[in-house]
Parts: structure tokens; sequence; C-alpha cells
């Protein structure tokens, strides 16, 4: 049985139903596979094999970056499956310099950028800390009023770059400790600040 993927089938990159698909990765693509466009699919897979001149655009490194950390490394695990043992390594290596580069596009988005500029570095940290739920880490008083001034839109969108680089498995609880961060963040701006 042949299982066509679409986004992923450029040069003929089919998923079969065989020992060429590591098992723990078929699952993954193709549950990964709809969520990025074909073409875009197609650059970063001659990205990733290093073919001359390859290189994913900034719109194809922002779809990458959304598709999640997790489905990029499945997909070159999968293109290290059915490539010759020699290009193992420089699969690998292409892999993850693609990935950087394209998280590098995707923090340079124009909202990424207008919002960053918004927020003080120690003030984001805090934010990242909380929202990634590093035990012990609440932005202080300060750094939420911060926050709420820039905005939910910001919010969200500084969530969503950190849910792209972490592991799948950490998705719902970076969203839901984001959601409790802004909720908690928007009371401590409702109360007046205390004076000393």
């Amino acid at each position: 049985m042949l299982v066509v993927l679409p986004g992923l089938e450029a040069r003929g990159l089919e998923v079969e139903e065989s020992a060429k698909a590591p098992p723990p990765y078929s699952p993954i693509i193709a549950s990964c596979a709809p969520k990025l466009p074909k073409n875009c699919g197609d650059e970063v897979k001659e990205s990733v094999l290093g073919l001359e001149g390859s290189v994913p655009t900034a719109h194809c490194c922002r779809q990458l970056v959304r598709w999640g950390k997790t489905c990029h490394d499945a997909f070159a695990q999968l293109l290290v499956s059915r490539e010759p043992g020699s290009q193992k390594s420089s699969i690998l290596t292409n892999s993850k310099t693609i990935w950087e580069g394209c998280v590098d596009v995707e923090e340079s988005s124009p909202i990424i950028s207008s919002c960053a500029a918004k927020l003080s570095k120690n003030c984001g940290d805090e934010v990242k800390q909380s929202v990634l739920g590093l035990e012990g880490s609440v932005p202080t008083d300060k750094c939420c009023r911060q926050l709420v001034r820039t905005g939910k839109t910001c919010h969200d969108a500084f969530a969503q770059l950190l849910v792209s680089r972490e592991p799948a498995s950490q998705k719902s609880s970076i969203l839901e400790n984001s959601k409790t961060i802004w909720e908690e963040c928007v009371e401590v701006v409702a109360q007046p600040p205390v004076s000393s």
C-alpha cells in the first residue's frame, strides 16, 4: 500500500508501509504533512538534502516554524531513512541549520519585531520562563503592566513562537500557561499600583 502525503511529495517522496519509513515517524509525518503547503515542503526537502542553491523562502520559513520542530525533525528523519548512509550526517546538519535559520526569520517577522520593541528584555525573559512553566517563574507586577501594554496580539504571537520551538508534547501546557499569565497580568493592571 502506498500513501502519498500532501506537501511532502516532492521528487516522489512518499511514505510506504514498509521498513523504509521508521515506525516512530510514520504517524507523526502522517499528521504533520497536511499542515505544510506542498511548495514549502518541496523547498524544505531540497534544502535539507543540500541541493545547490536551495534555501527556503521567508514565507516557507514562517510556515515551517508554525509547522513545529517535532514535524521538522520527523521529516528530517524520514529523509535520512531514504538516503544513503553517507548523507545521514549532512542531512541532519542541514536540517538543524535550516530550522535555526527559519526560527531567526520568524523572530524577525514584522509582528514579533514590533512587539519585542515594546517589551524590555528582562520582562520578556520573565514572561518566557513563566509561559514555559519553569518552577517559581511569575512575572513581576511591573512586567505584567508592560506585557498588557504590548497587547494580547503580541502576547499570543510570543506564545506561538515558543510553541514552535518546544516539543509538541509541551504545546498544550505552554498555551495554557500563556492564557493564565495573560489573565493574571490583566488582573494586576486592573488593581491600582501599591505606593511605597
